[in-house]
């Protein structure tokens, strides 16, 4: 059930478009990831969801109710709509008990709450502590607490984890996620990290640097059916080739690929994800399509295989690998490529 619906918005600041023909819809009970880079709007778009601006085209449902339009502007304090800020925005002079106990002071059995969240993040001992004495992810978590057991209809997350260092980045997504889930709190959450959105959301939109959604879907959706460039770029690094359609086929340097409807002598451009590009290690000199190990590094679960190919007028071309973790050639080596075809993108010029 739809329960929050954005339609055909628009909004300048002076003369420059910030927001440019946005719609959106998120269902209750489900997370909404708006995902795009620096600068594109979405810290905008989520001031005017929460009413702390004013609309100037299009119009904002809630409940199948309209909260914001050309004409009708409801105020922040009756939309129940949460925000939560990169800044957390803890009341410095309230320790976390009463920082707590500030968002529900309309709701029954307060204490029994307080300490129910506080045992799910595993904060109970801080009920006494200020946020000065905090670390800067206690505080983080204390923060969404005091959102979530305020019982909003929305609560909407701006970059909630851009502040934290990675390992802990991890951690308190991990338990935002539970929280969400354990309340049942719909959630709109904006982050310009990829990965971030694939793990928080149900549903992604994606905005380009001009504050507008170029695709919109699961994540599933979004990884492996890109609509263009943008977007197979935005989830990570792509080896992307130029080329031409010649009998279906584009001629790259580490291999030929078929392309289906697209004209002949088309310009496309191809995109080929670092982890599509198999390898395996051969003795000199290689038949077929091959490439030069200029340096291999393990990174985490992986390897990341730097190669040298021969383009078509013999320059030299630089493309990446993953391969597993146990796979490390040595530099100089000669190694075979194959490539996986369900990780080919190929676009229009």
């Amino acid at each position: 059930m739809s329960l929050l619906k954005i339609s055909n918005l628009n909004y300048n600041i002076k003369d420059k478009e910030i927001l440019k023909k946005i719609n959106l819809e998120s269902n209750e009970g489900g997370i909404t990831c708006v995902l795009g880079p620096s600068g594109c709007g979405k810290t905008t778009l989520l001031k005017l969801i929460s009413g702390l601006l004013k609309i100037q085209e299009g119009e904002i449902l809630l409940n199948n109710k309209i909260i914001s339009s050309q004409k009708i502007h409801q105020k922040t304090e009756k939309r129940n709509i949460g925000f939560l800020f990169q800044e957390y925005a803890l009341f410095p002079h309230l320790t976390v008990e009463e920082n707590l106990y500030f968002a529900i002071q309309k709701q029954k059995n307060k204490k029994e709450i307080i300490d129910d969240i506080l045992g799910i993040i595993k904060l109970l001992d801080t009920k006494t502590r200020y946020p000065h004495e905090l670390s800067g992810g206690e505080q983080q978590r204390i923060a969404l607490a005091r959102s979530i057991i305020a019982k909003p209809t929305l609560l909407l997350l701006d970059e909630p984890f851009s502040n934290l260092d990675l390992n802990l980045k991890e951690e308190i997504r991990d338990d935002t996620l539970h929280l969400l889930q354990r309340f049942n709190i719909s959630a709109i959450v904006v982050t310009h990290d990829p990965f971030e959105a694939m793990f928080m959301s149900n549903t992604i939109y994606i905005m380009d640097k001009k504050g507008s959604i170029v695709q919109s879907g699961t994540p599933k959706d979004l990884y492996n059916n890109p609509n263009n460039s943008y977007v197979a770029e935005f989830f990570g690094e792509t080896n992307k080739f130029k080329g031409i359609v010649k009998n279906s086929v584009v001629i790259t340097p580490i291999g030929n690929i078929p392309v289906k409807n697209m004209n002949e002598l088309e310009e496309v451009d191809v995109h080929i994800r670092p982890h599509a590009v198999e390898l395996k290690e051969e003795e000199t000199p290689v038949n077929g399509i091959k490439g030069t190990v200029m340096t291999s590094k393990l990174i985490g679960p992986s390897s990341l295989v730097h190669l040298s190919v021969l383009g078509n007028n013999n320059e030299i071309i630089h493309v990446h690998s993953k391969m597993p973790s146990n796979f490390l050639p040595k530099e100089s080596s000669a190694v075979s490529i194959n490539i996986d075809t369900s990780q080919i993108f190929i676009f229009p010029k």
